[in-house]
C-alpha cells in the first residue's frame, strides 16, 4: 500500500513527523509505524515551526503532515519562514478523494498553488505509482543546495492503493566544491586592497566552518561583522576581530563600512535589511561566497558559488595580512534588558538560544555572544516562530532557550500544549514590555492600538507549562535556568 512504502522511504531519513492532522489525513495516520513518531501541534504553522527546530537540532530532514487546504493556508506564514532559512523539509498534505476532485468538496484546494510561493517545489500524485515517485522527487529537492521545503499532496483515498513500482535504495549526494583556481583569483583581489572588511553569514554555522572562518580573519587581519539578522553564529564570539552585527538599515551599513574600500560577504547576505534606505555597499568593490546560487543571481557585484567551508580552507593559503581598522558597531541600550541579560549569560551553558524578541535583538546578541550552532532567529522576519522551533530543537535531545517578546508569545504560545505532552529540556524567557515596543519605536508613536497588555506567564500555565511573573530580574533567572524542567519566566521592562 502507498500508506505503507511511504514511511519506508521516510525511515531512511527520520523517526518523526511533526503535524495537525484532520479527516482528509486519517487514512495517512493509520499507516504510521509502531516505532515512528508523531507529533501533534494545535495549530498546523506550529507543525512547521516544530519540525524546523527539530532539523537544526538533528541536522535531519523535516517531514510534516499538514491538513487539506485549510490546513495548508493557516501554515503559509511557517512555511514562508522554513523557505527563507533554507530548512529541508518535506510536507504531505492530505487532500480530498481523488475521484471526485473535480467535484470541489469541501476541504478541496488546488493545493499545489496554495503552496508554491512558499517552497521550493509541489506536486500533486494521482495515482499510487505517483505518490511514491513524487515522494522521492520531494526528499532530493529538499536535499539539494540551496536546501528548502517541498510539498506534495496525496489524496487520502490513494493511502490504500497498491504500489506497483519497486523502490530503488535511495541516494542522492551533492558536493559543491570550489576549484581552486577560482578562490586564488577571488583572494589575488582581495589581496590587492589595503583593508577590507569581512561579513560572516549564517552559512557558516551551517556548514560548521566556524574554525576556518576564525583562522582565515586572523590571517587576513580584518574585522569581522555579522551579516545583518544573522539567523544563525556567524563568527564564533567573544574574538578581538569581531566588529558586530550590521544595522537594520542599508544607509547605516554603508556608514559603518565607509572606510572600507572592499567587502567580503561569505555565506550570508547584506540586503536582508529591515529599512532598504540606499543602495547597499555604493561605490565599493564586493565579492561574494555563497552555496545559494538563487542569493548570488540576485546580486550585481561579483559572485562565487560553493561551500563556503571550502572556500575558506583554500582561500587559508593565499591569504594575507591586511590594515586593521578598529571599527566597532555599537548596540543600542537598555538598561533592564542588559540587566537580565548580564544575569541569563553565566547561566547558559549548552542551551541553544532561539532569539525572537525583535526590539532587542542587538543587546541581547551583543551581551550572550555567539556560539557555534547554539544560536538560531529566523530570516524571514516572522513573529512566532521561537517558541515552536525551540520545542522542535528540544525534542531533537537538545537544550532550548526561547528568548521572546510578549507580542511574539502571542503568536504560538499553543507550542507549549506539544512541549508538554512530549517532554524535552526547554526554557522560555519573556521580555514583557507591555505592547509592540518595536513598532512603537520605529515609528515614533504611542498608540493605544500597539500596546495589547497580556498575561504570558498564565497562558503557559493553563498548558500545564510551568510559568512565572517576577519582578526580581535576578531571582526570575535564577529560578528560570534552575534545573531541566520546563520553565517560563516572564519579566516586565
Amino acid at each position: 500500500m502507498l500508506g505503507d512504502k511511504i514511511f519506508e522511504i521516510l525511515r531512511e531519513f527520520t523517526d518523526r513527523i511533526y503535524g495537525n492532522p484532520g479527516t482528509t489525513e486519517l487514512s495517512f495516520i493509520k499507516k504510521i509505524p509502531p516505532d515512528f513518531k508523531y507529533y501533534l501541534a494545535l495549530q498546523d504553522g506550529i507543525a512547521v515551526g516544530m519540525a524546523e527546530g527539530y532539523h537544526l537540532g538533528s541536522e535531519k530532514l523535516a517531514v510534516v503532515n499538514l491538513h487539506a487546504a485549510p490546513g495548508l493556508s493557516n501554515a503559509l506564514g511557517f512555511l514562508y519562514t522554513a523557505y527563507m532559512d533554507r530548512i529541508p523539509m518535506v510536507i504531505i498534505g492530505g487532500q480530498q478523494t481523488s475521484s471526485h476532485l473535480s467535484d470541489e468538496p469541501r476541504l478541496y484546494g488546488d493545493l499545489t498553488t496554495i503552496s508554491k510561493p512558499v517552497v521550493k517545489a509541489s506536486f500533486e500524485a494521482r495515482n499510487a505509482d505517483e505518490g511514491v515517485k513524487f515522494l522521492i522527487r520531494a526528499i532530493k529537492t529538499s536535499l539539494t543546495p540551496p536546501y528548502g521545503p517541498t510539498f506534495l499532496s496525496i489524496p487520502e483515498d490513494l493511502e490504500d492503493k497498491e504500489v506497483n513500482i519497486t523502490a530503488r535504495s535511495f541516494m542522492h549526494k551533492v558536493e559543491l566544491c570550489c576549484r581552486e583556481d577560482e578562490v586564488k583569483e577571488v583572494m589575488d583581489e582581495i589581496n590587492s586592497f589595503d583593508k577590507i572588511a569581512i561579513v560572516a553569514g549564517y552559512e557558516i554555522d551551517v556548514f560548521n566552518a566556524h574554525d576556518e572562518m576564525r583562522e582565515f580573519a586572523e590571517k587576513i587581519n580584518s574585522p569581522v561583522f555579522a551579516e545583518p539578522f544573522a539567523s544563525r553564529t556567524p563568527f564564533e564570539t567573544p574574538h578581538k576581530l569581531f566588529a558586530g552585527d550590521l544595522p537594520r538599515r542599508s544607509s547605516e551599513i554603508n556608514k559603518v563600512l565607509e572606510d572600507f574600500p572592499a567587502v567580503l560577504i561569505i555565506g550570508g547576505s547584506v540586503n536582508n535589511v529591515l529599512f532598504p534606505d540606499d543602495e547597499v555597499l555604493k561605490g565599493k568593490e564586493v565579492i561574494e561566497v555563497t552555496y545559494d546560487w538563487i542569493e548570488a543571481s540576485r546580486r550585481p557585484w561579483k559572485t562565487l558559488v560553493c561551500n563556503p567551508r571550502d572556500f575558506l580552507k583554500l582561500a587559508i593559503k593565499y591569504a594575507k595580512p591586511h590594515a586593521f581598522s578598529p571599527v566597532k558597531v555599537s548596540p543600542p541600550r537598555n538598561q533592564k534588558v542588559e540587566e537580565i541579560m548580564k544575569l541569563l549569560y553565566p547561566r547558559l551553558g549548552n542551551y541553544a538560544i532561539f532569539d525572537e524578541a525583535p526590539s532587542y535583538r542587538e543587546i541581547i546578541r551583543s551581551i550572550v555572544g555567539y556560539k557555534r550552532r547554539l544560536f538560531f532567529a529566523n530570516r524571514a522576519g516572522f513573529i512566532g516562530w521561537a517558541i515552536p522551533a525551540s520545542f522542535g530543537y528540544s525534542s531533537a535531545g537538545g537544550k532550548a532557550l526561547a528568548i521572546v517578546g510578549d507580542g511574539s508569545f502571542n503568536y504560538s504560545f499553543q507550542a507549549l500544549w506539544s512541549a508538554t505532552k512530549y517532554g524535552g529540556i526547554m526554557k522560555v524567557l519573556v521580555i514583557n514590555n507591555q505592547g509592540y515596543n518595536s513598532l512603537k519605536g520605529w515609528g515614533n508613536t504611542n498608540a493605544e492600538i500597539l500596546s495589547p497588555i497580556t498575561s504570558p506567564w498564565k497562558l503557559a500555565s493553563s498548558y500545564g507549562f510551568e510559568g512565572k511573573e517576577f519582578d526580581d530580574y535576578k531571582k526570575g533567572i535564577e529560578w528560570l535556568m534552575e534545573g531541566n524542567t520546563q520553565k517560563l519566566a516572564e519579566l516586565k521592562v
